[in-house]
């Protein structure tokens, strides 16, 4: 039990005697306002301050317990039954919903509201950027902070100061569903994007909570699996992420996952939870556990004899938080000493302190008026344009783009006339805002209403087809061919969407459909909207045009519009290794070498695109390129080199540096991404480009499992992609 000296209370109780509590007191540090509101709490209130609720809405206002410290926030579940979620409404609720948790407290502690932001605020009605996937294709880390600027001001706006986001499990195996809410295979693109999104979010008042630590699917790309990765890969490969969010971007929140590693369930892995996280990394925030995972330990794993078990286990562990409606048998363990005092005193505080340094006791309510002249305002909107602009990817083109002279466009598809979104948009995934605009219909604007709909397509210059595939949490494939989809027929402007119950179904035969629309001789462009690899092979090279739309959010039918027109130019680069066939996966770039061959009896092994792949409507070529030829202990690598538009039309280079170390005590791969900027020139224009690659990106782990730089000649050399080099040369790292 902790006990406290006569010392230790004395400034508390001077405070009372003059007084308002020290804790009121916001000119004091954080730490002492939590020190003393901590040594006011009864282990009840304690108890309550690291209980969390989550519940329905026809439920909500019956059984919410105003006492507990984390609640799911109100504005996440009022798109059910059709209730409005607007901004005004949603801070409204929250603001009800904060002042009942204050009252309900002997000291006015106000409940943390927390909710989603994978790529974008999710109670409903805010700005929907393109899905996670799509940003990691912009290689634009800068962009992506300004995003998470925006969505960290909507997220206040209404109220909530805690999001589980960003995703940050590097995705090596195409097959699960939940890659479109990563940033792809690679380690330091899931580092730079993950730390510019947390960054933003930290920076603009909102608990960035990085998941899901650590790793998140396994053998067969099954989500929630355990994973059979040596630490040392661990420590290589999916752990690093979580250190730079953590570390680099100031991380407050961490949530462990659902599986287990080496035998040890994440959300009770003290090596995972404490002694890297805590000792090692220094995190001063909270971690939560996924939604269910302490149950899990008991229900699935077999490895507690009850949920409290569990969650007695997982504290002890390190876990902060149970989510999502916590186990009234808290209190009891508490007591019996099952979970001692001392692991309750540092929850809580951890708990307190985030709540203090987000200013929710100072600040716990918000203005609605201003929630709603905020939220998708004008600026908002144009950001989620440009995003979805920079993450078109360019993977085939026979000169067919930028569309020009046609007279008649027929479109076709599943997804050709639907604002596709990809999970995690919107309120519990139903995203509600208004003047979104799908392709078909940013197209019609563009092209003057000569495109149409399922027209004959003999009366068409060119053919646009767009498909749809099933992806998303709980939707792991075990195919990349392209789905049959159900549709639904409008019979008034003929349009192929998505169905819902009123309209008249029918289903088609994806593959069928793309080969037919080829087969008519007319000029064929597939628009892609995933989040993952398509099998395209059967089809592709009849195809003259591909490009990879992603999951563009709310402005991807006008960004598509644009790109296909040659209003813009698409720069974006694949995030992840394109496989020709699913007998590849898992696949990824960056591996070790082999004690024999690569390739396979139908293929060599290559990728059909590989990792950092994307074509332009435009021409760039690179000179001078500066390396320095050694570079001493502790600085940071500097190369230079220019790069010159040669084409006819302003465009974006994605420069992309690349390393290998040529002797080590242990095996590295033969190559990674060491560094990247994303550039825009106008025709003729050239610019020096200038790379830092940090000095800790020349370490490795070696063989008694520590992480040093290792003396010696490292290959450097610039990319188009993974596969294509254009100039490099070597230098001896001290």
């Amino acid at each position: 039990m902790r006990r406290f000296g006569i010392l230790s209370f004395l400034p508390a109780l001077l405070w009372a005697c003059s007084g308002e509590p020290c804790y009121t007191d916001p000119q004091l540090s954080v730490e002492r306002r939590v020190e003393d509101l901590l040594s006011r709490m009864s282990v009840e209130e304690k108890v309550a301050q690291v209980s969390a609720q989550l519940l329905f809405m026809d439920e909500f206002y019956e059984k919410r317990d105003y006492t507990k410290g984390h609640v799911r926030n109100v504005g996440h579940f009022l798109p059910d039954g059709g209730l409005p979620n607007d901004p005004k409404t949603v801070a409204e609720r929250i603001n009800e919903d904060t002042q009942k948790s204050m009252e309900a407290s002997r000291w006015g502690i106000p409940v943390l509201q927390h909710g989603e932001a994978l790529h974008g605020a999710q109670w409903g009605n805010a700005t929907c950027f393109p899905q996670s996937i799509a940003m990691a294709a912009t290689f634009d880390d800068d962009l992506y902070y300004r995003v998470g600027q925006v969505v960290a001001k909507e997220l206040r706006a209404v109220g909530v100061r805690q999001v589980y986001a960003p995703v940050i499990n590097i995705t090596r195996d195409q097959r699960w569903g939940r890659g479109q809410e990563s940033y792809g295979e690679d380690v330091l693109m899931n580092s730079r994007m993950g730390v510019a999104y947390v960054k933003a979010l930290q920076e603009g008042g909102v608990v960035a909570t990085p998941k899901h630590f650590v790793d998140n699917y396994g053998e067969g790309g099954h989500d929630s699996f355990a994973p059979l990765h040596s630490w040392r890969e661990m420590r290589e490969v999916y752990l690093e992420p979580f250190r730079a969010c953590v570390q680099e971007g100031g991380a407050r929140g961490i949530m462990s996952a659902y599986n287990s590693v080496d035998g040890i369930p994440c959300s009770a892995n003290a090596r995972l939870l404490t002694d890297i996280l805590k000792k090692e990394w220094g995190f001063k925030g909270i971690v939560v556990s996924d939604y269910g995972a302490v149950e899990i330990i008991h229900g699935n794993q077999h490895m507690a004899a009850s949920d409290d078990d569990a969650l007695a286990r997982s504290l002890e562990a390190g876990l902060d938080l149970q989510l999502a409606n916590t186990s009234s048998g808290l209190l009891e363990l508490v007591k019996s000493g099952k979970v001692s005092r001392k692991t309750l005193d540092e929850a809580v505080s951890r708990v307190l302190r985030i709540k203090f340094e987000t200013g929710l006791f100072d600040q716990p309510l918000v203005n609605p008026e201003k929630a709603e002249e905020l939220v998708r305002c004008p600026e908002h909107r144009e950001l989620a344009y440009e995003s979805a602009v920079k993450s078109m990817t360019l993977l085939k083109n026979n000169g067919i783009l930028p569309l020009k002279g046609v007279r008649r466009i027929g479109l076709y598809g599943p997804a050709a006339d639907v604002v596709t979104l990809g999970d995690y948009s919107g309120g519990r995934g139903g995203w509600k805002g208004e003047g979104a605009i799908s392709p078909y219909e940013g197209l019609k604007q563009a092209f003057d209403g000569l495109v149409l709909l399922n027209p004959d397509p003999r009366s068409c210059d060119v053919l646009l087809f767009f498909p749809s595939i099933l992806e998303e949490e709980g939707q792991d494939r075990s195919s990349f061919r392209l789905p049959s989809a159900h549709m639904s027929v409008r019979e008034k402007t003929n349009a192929v969407i998505i169905a819902d119950e009123q309209e008249s179904r029918v289903k088609v035969d994806q593959e069928k459909m793309v080969r037919d629309l080829i087969a008519t001789g007319k000029p064929v462009v597939v628009v892609l909207h995933n989040g993952a690899v398509i099998e395209i092979t059967d089809w592709v090279d009849g195809a003259a045009a591909v490009l990879e739309a992603w999951y563009p959010g709310e402005q991807g039918g006008r960004a598509i519009a644009d790109v296909l027109t040659g209003k813009r130019n698409p720069g974006g680069r694949l995030p992840f290794s394109w496989v020709r066939s699913i007998g590849q996966n898992p696949y990824y770039y960056s591996i070790k070498p082999s004690g024999r061959g690569y390739g396979y009896v139908e293929n060599d092994g290559s990728p059909l695109y590989p990792f950092g792949y994307g074509l332009s409507y435009t021409t760039f070529e690179y000179s001078d390129f500066q390396l320095p030829q050694e570079l001493p202990a502790g600085e940071n690598l500097k190369v230079k080199v220019t790069v010159t538009n040669t084409g006819a039309v302003e465009g974006d280079e994605v420069v992309q540096l690349y390393a290998h170390d040529e002797l080590a005590c242990v095996a590295r791969p033969l190559k990674e991404l060491t560094a990247f900027k994303r550039i825009t020139l106008a025709p003729g224009e050239s610019r020096e480009v200038e790379l830092e690659v940090p000095y800790r990106q020349f370490a490795l782990w070696d063989t008694d499992m520590v992480q040093r730089v290792e003396e010696g000649w490292f290959e450097i050399w610039l990319g188009r992609n993974a596969d294509e080099k254009v100039t490099g040369g070597r230098v001896y790292v001290k």
